[in-house]
């Protein structure tokens, strides 16, 4: 597969798409680091390099207790319910191995860059009914 090389005649609208294409991805995957960050129980590290972040999620004992009672791991009740409530999808981390007694899930950084606010306060709200009714 040939490259773009400089010099050639394509070179420098390949360079301005190609960074332009990587700001967008670094703008959407800060905005929803801060949004994740800024909820209650959750931590996110930067992402770097990756499209995802993996957040930690600390769960109320009263969620992990509804979790088992429905045969799910606490991570995936907690993902199906925000895919239920808000359409959002993410991945839970019990699928990856995670350590155990923690929990997280995998969030994509691919939709549409004007798109993100909106996923984010989506995410944000979903978060603090959930909080609210499995708070111990």
């Amino acid at each position: 597969m040939d490259c773009v090389q400089i010099g050639d005649e394509s070179y420098q609208s390949y360079c301005a798409e190609r960074d332009g294409i990587l700001s967008s991805l670094a703008r959407r995957a800060k905005i929803l680091e801060d949004a994740f960050n800024s909820l209650e129980g959750v931590t996110c590290n930067k992402a770097e390099g990756a499209m995802y972040l993996f957040p930690r999620i600390r769960l109320p004992r009263r969620a992990i207790k509804a979790a088992g009672a429905a045969n799910t791991a606490p991570d995936a009740f907690y993902c199906k319910r925000l895919l239920n409530a808000t359409g959002v999808v993410v991945v839970p981390g019990s699928g990856f191995g995670q350590v155990p007694e923690t929990w997280h899930f995998r969030c994509t950084i691919l939709p549409q860059e004007d798109k993100i606010p909106a996923v984010a306060s989506r995410l944000t709200e979903f978060h603090k009914g959930f909080m609210d009714e499995f708070r111990d």
